[in-house]
């Protein structure tokens, strides 16, 4: 049925075509190129093929130029659709010929676009590259919008050659096309297009996190319009640059997803391939039937036996093609799978080395950073007391200040790797707390003040009024972001002004409870270029208008980015080269009532009265003995020294004191040996540990053994007395 059903629409086309009478509007050109373009936008090649046939006999038979090059123009396309290359090409030269003198620059920019993709295709990029040339030409005169949608596809073509030195000319161009909304879907294919294009070239030139920002910004666009599937590639290539990044673990999620994606398209093209061989054969018969009918009569074709045969000769034998090719897409689908899998298990294996590679990396900042502060703590500490004697020349205490910052300078560096480590390992922890603003700010204002004299930079700091006296954060983490802000702004600021600020932002809904604060950092320095605001922020950079102004490590606003972002909030900067650069940030806080108590303590105001209090100081580094030993020689405290720690633990086992100053890292026993020993023994001794380890490696051991406080090195004097008061009573 289906056999005579074919043979039925070749004779009712034969007749069209030897000049059967029709109605008025069949006889128009127009109604067979649209009724021919319908079919076509709709992927039914055959009824296209037909009516194309017939537009470009009526065309001949009129003399109408314009319609045979569009004739022909439809034909390629179709050639093209069915993967009949040689034969689109062909029709493709003819409808080029004419539509030259026609001057018709519509037809010509599709077909040069179609003969650029065919010789992609065939990876002939070279071929490819003149005819987007060749379309590029012609659109300048056409409009805006042709030009920029065939310079996006001449770029990609250059991506595909490996060629992306090619696309830098263009850049500017491709930047200036790209929009944050979209309104149509042709406008949203283009801005995916654009982002993907610029993605893949900063990919190439090893730009990773332009490439990952503008492939983020394609793979948002796709998925939200339920567009991916058309452009899995975006998933293949933000594994490939996480992956050449070393950032195996995202790889991996975007290879398995582009798996997925890969999956579902290997089966549509099994089903594609099939319906397109079946289809090809189908007009492959139609053109040879047509062919025949120029010669021969309908009637002969119908009653023809070996015509007939033949027939099902070939659908025999179309059977048996499409058998074997869905056995070849399979045996392919199997073989790419396998190789993707294969890939997934050596990124696997990747990310459990960078993982190996992370912990020993941390651990090794750990032990070198706890080796530098033991002495760092003498340092400082000796400095201080110093600096504190009244009996010293100006000159002397210039020279102790400026030691001192040295030694300070060097503590935060030490405390900025060691924060970056442990946010590239996900250990930071929020410690959320009551903090006066004020005392914030006084804390601050002491870590950047000899940075601000050294630089001649007047630093101002202001609290807008209705802001509450005392609020709930972190004040560790907000001092460190804010400290880093104000040193990066002196730094760019010599002879200038530095103002950090402190307001309330009203666009947010204020309770009684909540509210959001930002905080400024403004500075009337040099100024950010627009091409560096995007990657200051990532580590190790370093930005300067001249090679002798590059200051610093580079990790400062890296650290302020990554420090916010665990605060669920990030930093935005306005800048202008010249005139400054402001970064801002807003936090979410609670407000503390004002009954609470004030925990910000002045070693002064203590005054140990009453009996003597006896303590002892369980500590093998003798400077860092008589640091300690200075800043409780004012108060009316009996300090006793030992260095070894089975020692210190027999004399507490006969001995009593009031307290226990215990280094964790001494020789013999360890602080947490003599800790756990003292507890199980009975001995509720207040245990203070002192040690030059991080916090976060420490307290939970410490304080499961029974550690009643901990202080890291180096600390302030009045960080010990804070200390001591929370267990002397005055």
């Amino acid at each position: 049925m289906r056999n005579l059903f074919f043979l039925i629409l070749i004779f009712l086309t034969s007749v069209q075509l030897v000049g059967q009478q029709t109605s008025q509007q069949q006889e128009s050109l127009q109604y067979y190129f649209q009724k021919s373009t319908s079919h076509y936008k709709n992927s039914s090649y055959l009824e296209a093929l037909i009516d194309s046939r017939i537009l470009l006999k009526k065309a001949i038979r009129q003399n109408d130029s314009t319609y045979i090059s569009k004739a022909y123009f439809l034909l390629g396309s179709i050639d093209q659709s069915i993967k009949n290359f040689e034969k689109a090409e062909n029709n493709y030269s003819k409808a080029i010929g004419i539509a030259k003198v026609n001057k018709d620059s519509i037809v010509l920019i599709d077909i040069y676009q179609q003969l650029a993709r065919i010789a992609a295709i065939h990876k002939n990029f070279s071929k490819s590259e003149v005819y987007y040339q060749k379309a590029l030409k012609y659109s300048d005169a056409l409009s805006e919008e042709a030009h920029k949608q065939i310079l996006v596809k001449f770029c990609q073509n250059f991506l595909n050659n490996k060629s992306p030195q090619k696309v830098t000319p263009y850049l500017n161009s491709l930047n200036s096309y790209l929009q944050e909304s979209s309104n149509t879907i042709q406008e949203k294919k283009f801005q995916i297009k654009l982002n993907y294009v610029l993605g893949r070239y900063y990919g190439e030139i090893k730009n990773y996190n332009l490439a990952q920002y503008h492939l983020s910004q394609a793979y948002a666009l796709a998925k939200r319009d339920g567009l991916l599937y058309k452009f899995i590639n975006i998933l293949k290539f933000r594994a490939r640059y996480y992956k050449n990044d070393h950032d195996f673990e995202n790889a991996l999620i975007y290879k398995e997803e582009y798996i997925d994606y890969k999956e579902k398209e290997l089966d549509s093209i099994s089903s594609e391939r099939l319906k397109l061989e079946v289809l090809k054969q189908n007009i492959n018969k139609y053109e040879a039937a047509l062919d025949t009918l120029e010669k021969e009569t309908v009637a002969s074709v119908l009653v023809s036996k070996s015509k007939l045969s033949l027939f099902f000769v070939i659908i025999s034998g179309l059977l048996g093609v499409s058998f074997i090719l869905i056995f070849i897409t399979n045996q392919k689908r199997k073989k790419l799978i396998f190789h993707l899998n294969n890939k997934n298990k050596e990124l696997v294996e990747a990310q459990e080395k960078v993982k190996l590679a992370a912990e020993i990396k941390s651990n090794f900042i750990s032990n070198i950073s706890h080796e530098i502060r033991t002495p760092l703590h003498g340092v400082i500490g000796i400095t201080s007391l110093l600096l504190a004697e009244k009996e010293i020349s100006n000159d002397n205490r210039k020279l102790l200040k400026s030691l001192k910052f040295s030694g300070d300078y060097l503590l935060g560096l030490i405390n900025n790797v060691l924060l970056m480590s442990k946010l590239d390992n996900n250990n930071v922890e929020i410690n959320l707390q009551p903090i006066k603003i004020k005392n914030l700010i006084d804390t601050i204002k002491g870590g950047v003040v000899f940075l601000a004299k050294k630089n001649n930079v007047n630093i101002e700091f202001k609290i807008q009024e209705d802001v509450p006296e005392e609020v709930i954060l972190d004040s560790n983490i907000v001092s460190e972001i804010l400290i880093n802000l104000i040193e990066n702004a002196i730094k760019f600021s010599k002879g200038g002004l530095v103002v950090t600020s402190i307001e309330i932002n009203n666009s947010y809904q204020i309770t009684q409870d909540e509210l959001m604060l930002r905080f400024t950092v403004k500075d009337n320095g040099i100024g950010i270029p627009e091409d560096k605001k995007k990657v200051i922020f990532n580590k190790f950079s370093q930005v300067g208008l001249e090679r002798n102004m590059l200051e610093g490590t580079g990790i400062g606003l890296s650290l302020v980015k990554n420090l916010l972002l665990h605060l669920d909030s990030d930093i935005q900067l306005d800048s202008t080269v010249g005139k400054g650069s402001t970064f801002y940030f807003d936090l979410s806080c609670s407000v503390v009532s004002h009954n609470k108590i004030d925990l910000s303590l002045k070693a002064d105001s203590f005054n140990f009265s009453g009996s003597s209090k006896k303590i002892l100081l369980v500590e093998d580094n003798r400077i860092n003995k008589m640091v300690i030993e200075k800043y409780l020689s004012p108060y009316n405290i009996q300090l006793d020294m030992i260095e070894d720690g089975l020692e210190a633990y027999n004399t507490l086992l006969t001995t009593k004191y009031d307290l226990l100053l215990l280094d964790i890292n001494i020789p013999s026993m360890n602080g947490y040996e003599i800790t756990k020993k003292l507890r199980e023994k009975g001995i509720t001794i207040p245990i203070v540990a002192v040690t030059a380890s991080e916090l976060s490696e420490i307290q939970e051991k410490a304080y499961s053994l029974g550690v009643d406080e901990i202080i890291i090195k180096p600390f302030q004097k009045q960080k010990l007395i804070y200390i001591l008061s929370k267990f002397f009573k005055a």
